[in-house]
């Protein structure tokens, strides 16, 4: 696999790249812009989603049935209408004010799923939430610096989780029917020579895709959390993969140029920039957050 240089571009932090099968455009983000970008494959331009935002960070969006956005911004869950006002959802980690929000993803049953991390990543006050309109805001888990990326399984029994600077790929067993989680465990460690596993993105076959940041590199495991493949990339720190294209095969990935060096930059010049690899298996549609 090669990864293809979509769009060259020095986004502080690209981030939760989305497919919207509807439109047939990838939305990603770069959190620390802040900026919602909407890259169309078709002709090979991106431009730039007008969303206000208060905040000088967006942790990540996620799309909505019916149209529009839900956004992590600041401190604050936001729902974006296609049409009509922002509508602020929830506060979450009121009471740790040294908190921000970070990554987040719909589950199969368009529940909205995130984290929070310490906004320097030295304490273990992030919390997982579950989020959905009946229920509201649920604390799920806690004791991480840095909650980031996750996914499930195909079947939908198994909900992945990364514990960032431990370098922990963590496990759940999932209840759908519930949105309850279970029997948290390590599916995957990876090494310090390797950086620190970033986003992820789970596939039709159960394989798990993990950015590397500072590792340049995403890494494959199978659903049993060997490690499949190892595939490097030309940048020092990818930061999340995503399924897309008309038939799900395209696996497109974000990076970050935040505070690299010189020397750096002069190794790695196209960081910050979207790549896309064609992988052999392809990935799920994304699932929208249900109002």
């Amino acid at each position: 696999m090669k990864a293809e240089c979509v769009v060259d571009i020095r986004s502080e932090v690209g981030e939760t790249p989305i497919w919207d099968e509807v439109a047939g455009v990838l939305y990603w983000i770069d959190c620390l812009a802040p900026a919602v970008h909407r890259f169309r494959p078709r002709d090979d331009t991106d431009e730039l989603v007008p969303l206000l935002v208060d905040s000088g960070h967006i942790g990540a969006i996620a799309l909505v049935e019916g149209g529009g956005f839900l956004v992590l911004a600041g401190s604050g869950l936001w729902l974006y209408p296609a049409d009509g006002e922002r509508r602020l959802l929830a506060k979450p980690d009121e009471d740790r004010p040294q908190n921000v929000v970070n990554d987040g993803k719909c589950d199969p049953q368009g529940r909205f799923w995130f984290g929070t991390m310490h906004n320097q990543s030295k304490e273990e006050s992030g919390r997982l939430f579950r989020y959905d309109s009946k229920r509201g805001l649920v604390p799920m888990d806690e004791g991480f610096s840095c909650s980031n990326g996750m996914g499930w399984s195909p079947d939908g029994k198994t909900m992945y989780f990364v514990d960032m600077m431990p370098g922990r790929i963590l496990a759940y067993d999932f209840d759908g029917k519930t949105g309850s989680i279970s029997k948290r465990r390590v599916f995957a460690q990876v090494s310090n020579d390797e950086g620190i596993p970033d986003g992820l993105a789970v596939d039709n076959d159960g394989g798990v895709w993990v950015a590397h940041w500072n590792g340049w590199c995403l890494s494959h495991y199978g659903p049993d959390g060997k490690r499949i493949a190892k595939i490097d990339l030309p940048v020092q720190r990818p930061t999340c993969p995503a399924f897309g294209g008309t038939d799900t095969r395209d696996l497109y990935v974000t990076s970050a140029a935040m505070d690299l060096s010189s020397d750096q930059l002069a190794k790695g010049p196209l960081a910050g920039s979207l790549f896309r690899l064609r992988a052999d298996v392809a990935g799920p549609k994304a699932v929208r957050f249900k109002p």
